[in-house]
């Protein structure tokens, strides 16, 4: 049993997914003069490559999430587009003449090594985002196809260091029951996420990609932060009748859903939920709610790399009055 941090409450029971827990092990391998364009062209064709799939990531994360979340990918491509470490990649290469792949790992940790060293915490931040482009990047230029979460047949429990942006698409998937990671806190973007969707969660277990593997039978307490790995039966009886209670609870709960907020001598109480995201209102529509009591608009400057327009807060705003009705 390992313990974390409580994020989302509830009960999961399934098998661990690692999330892209492979590191790269990329050796020096040395070109000749004759195969720099070849590489130089590799190089170009590993960008535009992982440039369509942000762009796809984006489009999908506007129509599932919201355009405000989609906006979080602008940072990844402008990383994508940045001259100066492309350049510096193509000089590295000439000069050195060694595989692309060896000199973009090199670069690319360079620039990391440089970010972290900065005081401000939102550019300390973009590590995440300069990680996440390279590690695509780096996919591209070996070949590798990313684990897909959509490829399981059966619904997965997803462990990892960390999930970036890109990875909170995989959230949103009927066969995600719960997740765990190295490191955030309670009020993390994912953590958050996960209590809008009813994700059990746990956060900051140090060492959980390299104590649990592939394929483990995992319970995750979202409500204790602790997590069995391949439990025994007693404890794996324990939980399931739990999670069953929960569940019927839950199931019995929805049969007042609908009935009028009032007490017996026919006083009516408006019953309102808060919210972060637009994407919660429908769980709100689900459970029968009056309408929104707290909007908690900070959220919408959080994960982005810009300030929200007039017009795009206007439309947000308005998303949620109209569905609300």
């Amino acid at each position: 049993m390992l313990k974390g941090i409580a994020a989302a409450p509830g009960i999961s029971i399934g098998k661990a997914f690692l999330l892209d827990s492979q590191e790269f092990v990329i050796h020096k391998k040395e070109v000749s003069d004759a195969e720099l364009s070849n590489e130089i062209a590799r190089f170009e064709s590993a960008l535009i490559k992982t440039r369509q799939e942000i762009v796809d990531i984006q489009k999908k994360i506007a129509e599932e999430m919201g355009a405000d979340h989609a906006e979080i990918f602008n940072a990844h491509l402008l990383v994508l587009e940045d001259r100066m470490l492309i350049e510096e990649v193509i000089v590295h290469l000439k000069k050195e003449k060694l595989s692309v792949e060896y000199i973009f790992m090199n670069v690319l940790k360079k620039y990391m090594n440089i970010f972290s060293k900065i005081d401000d915490e939102y550019l300390k931040e973009r590590i995440v985002d300069i990680g996440d482009v390279g590690k695509r990047v780096l996919k591209n230029l070996l070949g590798k196809q990313f684990e897909s979460i959509e490829a399981q047949e059966e619904p997965v429990i997803i462990v990892a260091y960390n999930l970036s942006p890109s990875d909170t698409v995989t959230l949103h998937k009927k066969n995600v029951m719960g997740f765990i990671t190295e490191v955030g806190g309670r009020t993390s973007h994912t953590a958050i996420i996960a209590r809008a969707l009813e994700m059990p969660a746990i956060v900051g277990l140090e060492d959980a990609t390299k104590k649990i593997k592939n394929e483990d039978l995992l319970i995750v307490d979202g409500s204790e932060g602790a997590v069995f790995i391949n439990p025994d039966k007693q404890t794996l009886k324990k939980y399931t009748e739990q999670k069953k209670k929960i569940d019927e609870f839950h199931k019995q709960l929805l049969k007042l859903r609908n009935l009028p907020s009032e007490t017996l001598d026919g006083r009516r109480i408006e019953l309102s939920a808060n919210i972060e995201f637009p994407e919660e209102i429908p769980s709100l529509l689900h459970y029968g709610c009056d309408g929104i009591g707290l909007y908690r608009t900070e959220y919408f400057y959080l994960n982005r790399t810009d300030v929200p327009g007039d017009e795009e807060q206007f439309k947000a705003y308005k998303y949620a009055a109209q569905k609300m009705k």
